[in-house]
């Protein structure tokens, strides 16, 4: 099968997708003749050319058989990706999980908590289980905390579990090294950096390159590392509501003092959309996925989204 090349796609030939994947080129050949789930473009002499989309399957590919998955299950598992989550897996499946995780959560069962957790990993792409188990309960176990109904003990092992999960997987999967540079950090005041850790990893699974800085990052210090690394964009996570000062001066300041497009998200600026607006950055909203879409289309296709 031959795709048509799009005129705005960035493309890559098969060797540089080979070295910033580490997928040897006989094996991506492989995968398209035998197995079918990578199409490349292909030029008029028949060369393949890959975009940052390819990448980004590739890269879940090797998560999959990384995590003990055949190779001729693969494509059964990536055409999951295609359908929503609750057709995906039954919808009931979701909540029995996010349940069974609860339970292990309220009981300090890091063994069981994990099990579930690797389990899910091993059959649904991250951003599926982002969605679906991660961010769900990072809330519920919040509110609970919140309502009384279980103590800051439960919030506290399941964010320290969370961190060390997401942090272990982001050092240990490979850096995207052709597609567009994002500079990344949470707000200055915020202690939890998963919301970052989540959005990094969604997002290098997208295509990106990411440049992460961290918790607690004070914004005047952002416009020198874009210079430094020539970044395409920069990323506040903010997943608690920040000061208006925070917005009106230093928000303001940095999109002001950097080339490249600001965006901000997370549950923190929900209802500031306007605010955010207002200063020159651009809210990409707290459905996390959803947000990495729109920094993709926006750098990526210029939209104005």
């Amino acid at each position: 099968m031959v795709a048509e090349v799009g005129d705005k796609q960035e493309l890559f030939p098969i060797s540089v997708v080979a070295e910033a994947t580490g997928v040897p080129t006989v094996t991506l050949r492989a995968w398209e003749r035998r197995y079918g789930f990578l199409v490349p473009h292909r030029t008029p002499k028949g060369h393949r050319l890959f975009s940052v989309e390819h990448i980004g399957l590739i890269r879940r590919v090797t998560a999959l058989l990384d995590s003990g998955i055949p190779v001729s299950r693969v494509g059964d598992l990536l055409k999951l990706e295609n359908i929503q989550p609750v057709a995906a897996s039954g919808g009931d499946n979701w909540a029995r999980i996010r349940s069974q995780m609860l339970d292990a959560i309220n009981d300090f069962d890091e063994m069981r908590l994990d099990q579930l957790y690797n389990d899910s990993l091993a059959s649904f792409p991250i951003s599926m289980v982002t969605e679906e188990l991660i961010i769900p309960l990072l809330r519920k176990v919040g509110k609970n905390w919140e309502h009384g109904v279980k103590g800051v003990a439960e919030e506290h092992f399941f964010s320290l579990y969370i961190r060390n999960k997401l942090g272990s997987r982001w050092h240990h999967s490979p850096p995207m090294l052709t597609g567009r540079r994002i500079v990344a950090a949470c707000m200055p005041g915020e202690r939890h950096e998963y919301g970052l850790l989540l959005f990094a990893l969604v997002a290098r699974s997208r295509g990106f390159d990411l440049v992460l800085l961290g918790a607690d990052m004070p914004l005047e210090e952002i416009s020198r590392v874009v210079d430094r690394t020539r970044a395409a964009g920069v990323v506040i996570s903010a997943t608690i509501e920040p000061g208006w000062q925070l917005i009106e001066r230093d928000l303001r300041k940095l999109a002001a003092d950097v080339s490249c497009p600001v965006f901000v998200g997370g549950a923190g600026i929900a209802e500031q959309d306007a605010a955010i607006a207002s200063v020159g950055a651009r809210p990409v909203g707290v459905d996390l996925v959803a947000g990495v879409e729109e920094i993709h289309r926006y750098l990526h296709d210029g939209e104005a989204v």
